[in-house]
């Protein structure tokens, strides 16, 4: 059915194609202005659009919607003033053919009185959307993620760019400051969801290799990296909070993009529901078949796919009803050679089958109690899916045994309600609940060799509670911003609770800002880790203490320059009685039947500073850079590096974009680059003796985390071609990953032939050339 679905989306945007106007091409702008912390409209906001001459404006009506009409094609910013409020600016937005541009803007009440005129609008589009945030946070855009060079649609590879944050070519899992990519919440339409990525938990706990994301579905979003407000529980390095936005409800607009790696098809309109209900879809279908020559040896067979979709119905008296959801399937793996004559590395002996997918979906009600009270709730179901099967055959090649086999599967039914209150201009309050029912199947099994059958480490199948509660305040006083909250969480599998504190203040001097934070934070292990052993069921929760200090100058009106300094002391965390093993080091890795304890502890540390040119006269650019220690200490007493600790990141963004064309066509021409520096993951030393004997590589972890990897050097690019016409806007793009064709560790194998121990990189190099078609 979708294959047909796509035909005709395709057929239609040829016939559209061909009604070319002889005229310059134009699009509608329109949305929404509300107050950022009540969420009720703001009548009457003056709106300009700066760009244009003669300056065109229009005010916002009773509910806060304004509409601007025949709007030329390309970047076009906006000013939005109102008397009682800050000033906004809203630069370059993309305006296209292809569809209508409608925005949701919020402004935040003004409580400094000063003369009308004399205000200024800022330009401060890294702020959050979430008001609660003081610092270690920013907006994430998607339209950003898609254009930036490294992006690859993805917003966890576009944040590896930002202070602070590490990535790497062959996953998108996201390591902050120092921590384990686990202990990162992702959060769609104000509910926990899994890891968004095709084959989440195969590469990494908390990542997986391509997002399962789309440009066309997400809005601006936040992105935090520590000493988050306090309705962000159960994670403790960093959140993304995703937000979907809502279809067109006025007009029907579709996309299809056909690319190197697969089929994009989006479509969005309005619904006879009810007066302004609207949906939104995008489907994806991928395989790397026809890149497999350029990526690693055992990668070929990939295939994935995945949906999303949200349904809008706002209604008269009841409040605005959504339905939305996000769902992907994976397949991979490999054939194993049976003669073992053509056997180099154990690998080419193994043959791997390892499908996996996850889903969400849920059902979101907001409705205003007041004018500046207003109630969200949601009903979500979400899950995720791996299952993970290695054989291996014999010495001889005659018996191909089991060696390794992984059935995880977990589903949670989560409940969660916000009201939001603003007393006053100077005070809000957001409190709530989130109640989780979590849900496990675990089945996990391994064999040594061919004459031992597979051993159970984990047989689970069950359900238990997870209770999260939290209020927070906002003080605004002249200059000062004061934001004080507590989170509370009880997880009923392992009886334990954590209190968590939250509180920051911000003060703003003119062009400089100051800022500092703290927060508790605390998370729960994989399930996996519980049933590993019966006591391992009386875990308490890992916690952390996060301390940031940032600091903040604008030096012109789009150059801005921005650095944290942060303390992060972790404890309570999970370690193997009298060794150097510690959850807080965990990457990968299913085959664990140990008993652990609370005794662990870790730090990270470190400088971010960020130097970001905001896009303006057809160019933008980005330096940011991070020197940081991630250190832990095991049931032994020692403290070590952690697995993550890099020591130093550095990326270079940058790209510029010109816009050209005649009467009815305009083009516009954009190019980004991206180089990313920074130090090499810890790794233990090889116990060469006990390798050789096993023949499979064992590392020495008395001396953990001892040496360091290759570091990292690795450069992308991005280029885009744009054809607007009159009725649809066409794109062609490349998009290039590693083009310096550097080779990415994956540490050490055993060469059987030579009998010898050799380092494993691979070079990953992936071009991904696309065209879309948006009518």
């Amino acid at each position: 059915m979708i294959y047909y679905l796509h035909i005709l989306l395709f057929l239609g945007g040829c016939i559209l194609g061909q009604q070319v106007l002889a005229q310059t091409p134009t699009q509608i702008v329109r949305g929404q202005v509300t107050d950022a912390a009540s969420r009720s409209p703001i009548p009457g906001v003056n709106i300009i659009l700066v760009d244009i001459e003669p300056l065109t404006g229009t005010t916002t009506n009773l509910d806060g919607y304004f509409i601007f009409r025949n709007v030329p094609v390309g970047r076009q910013s906006l000013r939005f003033t109102a008397i009682g409020f800050e000033p906004r600016m809203v630069t370059n937005i993309l305006i296209t053919s292809g569809r209508e541009t409608v925005l949701d803007i919020t402004m935040r009440e003004s409580v400094i009185e000063l003369d009308e005129l004399e205000v200024q609008p800022e330009v401060l589009k890294e702020r959050p959307i979430n008001a609660m945030a003081v610092n270690s946070a920013r907006l994430i855009s998607m339209e950003e993620a898609s254009r930036y060079a490294g992006g690859f649609d993805d917003p966890a590879r576009l944040v590896s760019s930002f202070a602070g944050v590490a990535g790497s070519l062959s996953d998108n899992a996201v390591v902050i400051r120092g921590n384990a990519p686990k202990g990162v919440l992702w959060q769609m339409e104000g509910v926990g969801i899994p890891a968004p990525s095709h084959f989440a938990n195969l590469l990494t706990l908390g990542g997986g290799g391509i997002t399962a994301l789309s440009s066309h579905m997400i809005s601006d979003s936040d992105f935090y990296t520590g000493a988050f407000p306090a309705e962000y529980g159960n994670a403790l390095s960093g959140v993304f909070d995703l937000n979907i936005r809502n279809g067109n409800n006025r007009k029907y607009q579709n996309a299809i993009r056909l690319g190197a790696i697969g089929l994009d098809a989006a479509s969005e309109g309005p619904l006879p529901l009810s007066d302004g209900a609207s949906y939104l879809f995008n489907y994806r279908y991928s395989t790397f078949s026809l890149i497999t020559p350029l990526l690693p040896e055992d990668a070929g067979g990939i295939s994935y796919q995945n949906l999303s979709y949200k349904i809008n119905i706002p209604t008269s008296n009841s409040g605005t009803f959504s339905i939305w959801g996000i769902g992907a399937m994976d397949n991979s793996g490999q054939t194993a050679n049976s003669n073992p004559d053509n056997w180099i590395y154990n690998q080419d002996r193994e043959e791997v089958e390892s499908p996996t997918g996850f889903g969400a979906a849920g059902i979101r009600h907001r409705i205003p109690l007041t004018g500046n009270t207003w109630i969200s709730s949601t009903i979500a179901a979400s899950g995720n899916e791996l299952r993970y099967s290695l054989d291996r055959y014999n010495d001889d090649g005659t018996i191909l045994y089991p060696k390794e086999y992984v059935n995880s599967s977990s589903g949670k039914l989560t409940a969660r309600s916000v009201i939001n209150f603003k007393v006053n201009p100077f005070h809000s309050n957001r409190t709530g609940f989130i109640l989780s029912r979590v849900g496990y199947n675990q089945r996990i099994r391994y064999a040594d060799n061919p004459a031992q059958p597979l051993e159970t480490l984990n047989d689970a199948t069950g359900s238990s509670l997870h209770y999260q509660s939290f209020t927070q305040s906002r003080f605004d006083i002249n200059k000062i911003t004061f934001t004080a909250g507590l989170h509370v969480q009880h997880f009923a599998l392992t009886n334990s609770t954590s209190i968590e504190p939250r509180a920051g203040i911000n003060y703003s001097a003119g062009r400089h800002t100051y800022s500092l934070s703290y927060g508790r934070h605390s998370q729960t292990e994989p399930v996996s880790i519980y049933f590993a052993s019966p006591a391992n069921r009386s875990l308490d929760l890992v916690k952390a203490d996060h301390l940031v200090a940032g600091y903040s100058f604008m030096i012109t009106p789009r150059l801005r320059l921005h650095s944290e300094v942060y303390y992060q002391r972790l404890f309570d965390v999970p370690v193997i009685p009298g060794t150097s093993y510690s959850l807080l080091n965990l990457e990968l890795d299913w085959f664990i039947k140990d008993t652990f304890v609370n005794d662990g502890n870790g730090k990270n540390y470190g400088l971010d500073v960020t130097l970001e040119r905001y896009f303006n006269d057809g160019w933008y650019g980005l330096v940011s850079g991070s020197l940081f220690d991630s250190q832990y200490q095991g049931s032994d007493g020692t403290w070590r590096n952690t697995r993550f600790n890099r020591r130093y990141t550095l990326a270079l963004l940058g790209g510029g974009e010109w816009e050209f064309g005649g009467a009815n066509r305009h083009r516009m021409l954009g190019f980004s680059g991206r180089l990313s520096i920074m130090g090499g993951k810890k790794i233990s030393p090889i116990d060469h003796t006990e390798s050789l004997e096993r023949q499979d590589i064992v590392y020495d972890e008395s001396q953990a985390f001892s040496l360091s990897e290759p570091p990292v050097f690795y450069a992308d690019a991005t280029i885009e071609y744009r054809v607007i016409r009159s009725k649809i806007t066409s794109v062609w793009s490349l998009q290039l990953m590693n083009l310096t064709g550097y080779q990415e560790f994956y540490g050490h194998r055993l060469n059987l032939r030579k009998n010898t121990i050799e380092e494993e990189r691979e070079m990953i190099l992936i071009p991904n050339i696309s065209y879309k078609i948006e009518f």
